[in-house]
């Protein structure tokens, strides 16, 4: 991913990609995002979906004894890696919940449909390295 769609998450969503900066024995996040442009969009949804989420938790009755840092101290979803692999977006946290882990699957199953380089409808490819490409970017050297 380019460099300046990676600071547009990591800036958007600055709970979830907190450790982006850390060193490689603290995070696999160090890397930043191991896959291409085309698949910005299915983890910028995937991030609104699980920030929402959790920001609906932790405004809930049952959660009012803690202060907002010590929920999210306890709570909050943070991105460990986000790559390729297999011609798939693989996205994995620490943290969560089955509704975080059902958005996280469907996010990861759209991009087996949308091209990793340019974002459109596109197909897994490829004998060796398998990738999910578009016609078009299928046939660029």
């Amino acid at each position: 991913m380019t460099e300046e769609k990676d600071k547009a998450l990591c800036e958007k969503y600055p709970k979830i990609f907190r450790d982006r900066n850390r060193g490689m024995q603290e995070t696999c996040m160090c890397w930043g995002f191991e896959c291409g442009d085309g698949w910005y969009d299915i983890i910028d949804s995937l991030c609104g979906t699980i920030q929402h989420h959790l920001n609906w938790k932790r405004g809930s009755d049952k959660h009012r004894g803690m202060t907002d840092e010590e929920w999210d101290e306890s709570h909050q979803v943070v991105a460990a890696q986000v790559k390729e692999k297999f011609g798939g977006l693989r996205f994995y946290i620490n943290g969560g919940d089955d509704f975080v882990e059902g958005a996280i699957a469907l996010a990861e199953s759209l991009s087996f449909r949308t091209c990793e380089e340019c974002g459109a409808p596109g197909s897994r490819r490829g004998g060796g390295w398998i990738r999910t490409l578009c016609d078009s970017c299928s046939s660029k050297p």
